[in-house]
């Protein structure tokens, strides 16, 4: 028997300017995106980061990806400051989800 688990996982957007646009990438799953605008690049991430989520929670590999990757998820929500660490020269932004999981009974 499982049941279900809600918590929150929370994950890291990082841009840099890579010529005309910025780069964006996700450390902890490895998504990456893009944009003409820092806005639009974390707003292509977060997008991407949800496919990605969802992808993993439709095929059952979620627990498993984020233990490889040492992703928690809490079941409280995460507190209203954080600290982040990045090279100067980047801009970062975090990614606040609730996820539901089923647990293995």
């Amino acid at each position: 028997m499982s049941s279900e688990v809600h918590g929150y996982v929370v994950l890291t957007g990082i841009a840099e300017r890579e010529g005309s646009q910025f780069a964006s990438y996700c450390r902890e799953l490895g998504t990456s995106s893009c944009g003409d605008t820092v806005g639009e690049a974390f707003e292509n991430l977060g997008d991407a980061i949800e496919v990605h989520i969802n992808a993993l929670m439709e095929t059952g590999e979620l627990h498993r990806v984020f233990r490889e990757r040492n992703i928690r998820i809490d079941l409280e929500p995460p507190p209203d400051e954080l600290a982040i660490r990045v090279s100067p020269g980047k801009i970062f932004t975090i990614y606040q989800r609730p996820i539901t999981v089923v647990a293995p009974a």
